[in-house]
């Protein structure tokens, strides 16, 4: 059983009396992937100032490794160190990309010239170390700060939007380099707007909405109303009939990725809800393979490695989606 990380006990953070992330409760395992997907302004980025001690709550606890963690905690400094965030737009000082990458090292007193050049060869940045640091671009100084964080080496490391200004071709690298983190033990907790990518890279997936942790990922959300035929009551959207477990009226729904059932053929079920697709996307995933299956309308799935190889799967296979009402949630 993993251990926690990080415990929330009613946090609230307000701005100028607004409140902008209210999270009564959450546990953030060590030594796992989590992504944090959400709409610009859902408290993603705040979410992440407040995990890395930057940003006293307004109210609440913080707990990090067990010890509550306050603005007056006598070790907060130690603390402190203990995380590495990384924000999307980060801040760059002025001099070579070596003296911006060592310069945690050089906080700790530490100097490693070796560390630091392992750190932008981790990046995909060798050869840049006496470039500077303002002639970089975007996507560029983005790996950069990726590195710095890589050369202290903590046991946490917080991401916004890692990939956000990296150019396409590099992003397969970041990828790979997050999840090597994971793999060696290191806490990871990772912002995205590519869904898609969270359930690559997440091995847990946590959605915000209005400062406030959704009840399951905001995914394959279809829009539509609630229609009633024969005494049930369905969800028609996106050119699909999805039988709803409750007569409810909703002109929004999402399914959790995790609780598609993937199959050649129509399963023999109590699951109602079965639909006809083709995969249109496959990749590895840091827990399995994610799918994005065209059903009329693109649907997100993550299926074990071993399904995916029992299954044949590949780009353009014939399959069909399966899923219980109970796996439906309303996100109205």
């Amino acid at each position: 059983m993993n251990a926690t990380s990080y415990r929330l006990r009613d946090v609230r953070v307000e701005y100028v009396g607004r409140c902008v992330l209210e999270i009564p409760a959450l546990e953030l395992p060590a030594g796992r992937i989590t992504a944090v997907v959400g709409p610009n302004g859902s408290g993603k980025s705040t979410l992440l100032r407040v995990l890395a001690l930057l940003l006293p709550p307004s109210a609440g606890v913080v707990e990090l490794h067990g010890r509550a963690v306050g603005a007056d905690s006598h070790d907060l400094t130690a603390l402190r160190r203990q995380v590495t965030y990384v924000a999307q737009a980060p801040l760059l000082f002025h001099g070579s990309v070596r003296a911006n990458v060592a310069y945690g090292l050089r906080a700790r007193g530490v100097r490693d010239g070796a560390r630091v050049d392992a750190a932008l060869a981790a990046v995909g940045l060798p050869g840049f170390a006496e470039r500077a640091a303002h002639q970089l671009s975007g996507g560029e100084a983005q790996r950069v700060a990726i590195a710095r964080a890589l050369a202290i080496d903590p046991p946490i490391l917080l991401f916004d939007e890692p990939t956000a200004n990296i150019d396409r071709a590099a992003v397969p690298l970041i990828e790979s380099l997050l999840r090597q983190l994971g793999e060696a033990g290191k806490t990871i907790v990772l912002t995205s707007h590519n869904l898609e990518q969270a359930y690559r890279l997440g091995q847990h997936v946590l959605a915000l909405r209005g400062g406030r942790i959704a009840p399951s990922p905001l995914v394959n959300l279809l829009h539509g109303r609630t229609v009633r035929r024969e005494g049930r009551a369905y969800f028609e959207g996106g050119g699909l009939l999805v039988e709803l477990a409750d007569d409810v009226e909703v002109e929004t729904i999402a399914i959790d990725a995790d609780d598609i059932i993937v199959s050649r053929e129509p399963l023999d079920s109590s699951a109602r809800n079965c639909f006809p697709g083709h995969v249109v996307r496959l990749a590895r995933a840091e827990r399995g393979v994610v799918l994005t299956i065209d059903c009329g309308v693109p649907l997100l799935a993550r299926i074990t490695s071993h399904s995916s190889e029992t299954l044949s799967l590949n780009l353009g296979a014939r399959v069909y989606v399966t899923f219980k009402a109970s796996a439906i949630h309303a996100a109205d």
